[in-house]
């Protein structure tokens, strides 16, 4: 087990998929996800600063991000694997797969981006243009976990509360001035329900800076999570067939 997976990267598997969560939250976000993915193997990311890895300080640059995970799974990338990420996940993981590229390790054979607009056109969602200094993050997620029917303890919140801050501090500073080649394939996801960054806001642009194919599945902001049968069918056929090739 690296420090950046919460379980050990599996052996087995004709793909991965390395997920990397939501801003604010750890790898057990994607509880509902689980291990198999059809003939592939699924991996979550536990950035540091969060869950196991409380006591380590988060990071404070998307390059920092790609480059202390790119150092942990580099060799492990001996299948064909792709990187899935969610809303604010979705920079970290367009400056992780550019890093790859850079060092010349085997690259992802697809990125799924949910619930994200264009790099190059600037950020989304209402947290990312609000004073921060003004944002209750307490009844943030709070209100998240009340749309996933989970219930925290108070103290978790508070210190999940803590680290979405981090997170969305470090957002402002993203410049889509590291994007992986068009060699990498990415798919784009909206959902049908999405108010945070609704569907409108999803497709423009994309075929600016990517290869890219756009999907839209039905769900709200948070359906990512939950790992509809829909988005598993999605990730299994698109990988299935990036492994073959």
């Amino acid at each position: 087990m690296t420090r950046w997976t919460l379980q050990p990267v599996p052996d087995d598997g004709d793909f991965l998929v390395f997920g990397l969560p939501y801003a604010g939250t750890g790898a057990s976000s994607f509880r509902a996800w689980p291990r198999q993915l059809g003939r592939g193997r699924f991996c979550a990311v536990q950035p540091p600063g969060r869950e196991n890895r409380f006591g380590e300080d988060t990071v404070t640059s998307h390059q920092e991000f790609a480059e202390g995970l790119v150092a942990e799974i580099a060799d492990r990338l001996d299948r064909p694997y792709a990187l899935i990420g969610h809303c604010g996940a979705v920079p970290f993981l367009l400056q992780t797969a550019a890093h790859l590229e850079r060092r010349g390790l085997p690259a992802p054979r697809r990125l799924f981006a949910s619930g994200w607009g264009a790099p190059h056109r600037g950020l989304y969602g209402r947290l990312n243009f609000v004073d921060l200094a003004e944002v209750d993050m307490v009844a943030e997620i709070e209100d998240r976990c009340a749309a996933l029917g989970q219930q925290l303890p108070r103290e978790f919140v508070e210190i999940a509360a803590d680290t979405m801050l981090a997170d969305l501090r470090v957002q402002r500073g993203y410049r889509a001035e590291a994007l992986p080649s068009r060699d990498v394939p990415v798919s784009v996801i909206g959902w049908t329900e999405d108010d945070v960054v609704p569907q409108a806001e999803v497709w423009p642009g994309w075929e600016d800076c990517a290869t890219a194919t756009f999907h839209v599945l039905e769900g709200d902001h948070w359906e990512f999570l939950r790992f509809p049968s829909a988005l598993g069918d999605l990730v299994e056929q698109e990988m299935s067939v990036a492994s073959s090739a």
